[in-house]
């Protein structure tokens, strides 16, 4: 995969398609269309994706999250 993907793009390129990364999740391919816009997905889903796809979490999620999460350690 390529390296400046972002990682909500790296785990549909990993599922196939918006709607396959949806059917996986559960939820619907608008909500991952919505993810895709926003670049990054909640940190539950974050989980989720990493378990079923190999996407580092930390790709996953808000970069504001990760600043603070890594401000506090």
């Amino acid at each position: 995969m390529d390296q400046d993907k972002r990682g909500i793009d790296k785990a549909v390129e990993a599922a196939g398609s918006q709607q396959a990364l949806a059917d996986a999740l559960g939820v619907s391919q608008q909500r991952v269309s919505q993810w895709v816009v926003r670049g990054y997905v909640s940190p539950r889903r974050a989980q989720e994706i990493e378990i079923q796809y190999g996407v580092p979490r930390r790709e996953l999620v808000n970069p504001m999250l990760l600043d603070l999460l890594e401000q506090g350690e």
